[in-house]
């Protein structure tokens, strides 16, 4: 019998992808009101999924009933994007962090009975098989994830609850590179779940440091420190947590040294 758990983080992994890095800025403006965008993300999303499930997993190619569920996986996908556009642009969801991992929250939901119907399993041998010890292939698809869902998925929680503090900053200057602040966010959640991963977390102080440097000019501006701050520590935390999820993943136990 094939490990659903297996497969549900192989389709995880692939929404991860498809929803942060590999998604285009211009589909994740437009998925919600333009055809074209919506059906790109699909798409995206399809060969992504097949992608993970083929290199991780014994889930057939060739069955056309397989086919049919990852589309339906997709298909609902892609619903849950467009009622999310559809309720926040009316103002019936606020566009915020809440909303932002509840759809998160929807998509695994779909993934975990995609992945019991592709494997046969019922939620009773789901749960059973999470309880139990997994291969080598299952920790790749373990650190994979969170390293995607620190670093990138982290970069859109951030940006949701500091999305208010923001207004009151000053405006990013002309000479500045466009999304600059998000690379780097990208870069330190990367170096400091490394770092952690490694056991090496006195390098978190030599990240932090180099990165309070770069910034020395503006931290003259009361407001730009707190806001700095407050980015920078949900960043640090977040990927603290990361980090911690790892040692456990990686070594059964949690040691910081």
């Amino acid at each position: 019998m094939q490990s659903a758990p297996i497969t549900a983080m192989a389709l995880l992994l692939a929404h991860l992808l498809g929803d942060f890095p590999l998604q285009s800025e211009w589909i994740s403006r437009n998925k919600g009101s333009n055809l074209r965008a919506l059906l790109l993300h699909g798409a995206a999303h399809y060969l992504l999924a097949w992608a993970c499930l083929l290199f991780f997993t014994p889930v057939s190619w060739l069955s056309i009933s397989n086919h049919l569920f990852v589309l339906g996986y997709i298909i609902i996908h892609l619903l849950v994007d467009k009622i999310k556009f559809w309720l926040t642009s009316r103002r019936t969801l606020p566009d915020d962090s809440k909303t932002f991992l509840l759809d998160q929250l929807l998509h695994v939901a779909v993934l975990a009975c995609a992945a019991i119907l592709l494997t046969g399993n019922n939620v009773g041998q789901f749960v059973e098989q999470i309880a139990q010890s997994m291969p080598t292939k299952a920790q790749i698809l373990e650190v994979a994830i969170v390293y995607v869902a620190v670093v990138f998925g982290g970069g859109y929680l951030i940006r949701n609850l500091t999305k208010g503090l923001a207004k009151h900053t000053p405006a990013n200057s002309p000479d500045q590179l466009p999304n600059a602040g998000l690379y780097i966010g990208w870069l330190e959640r990367l170096l400091v779940l490394t770092a952690i991963a490694v056991q090496t977390p006195t390098l978190v102080g030599l990240i932090l440091t180099g990165k309070s440097i770069a910034r020395f000019p503006e931290l003259k501006d009361a407001r730009f420190v707190e806001y700095f701050l407050i980015g920078t520590l949900l960043s640090l935390s977040l990927s603290l947590l990361g980090g911690i999820v790892l040692h456990q993943l990686l070594y059964g136990t949690v040691s910081l040294k």
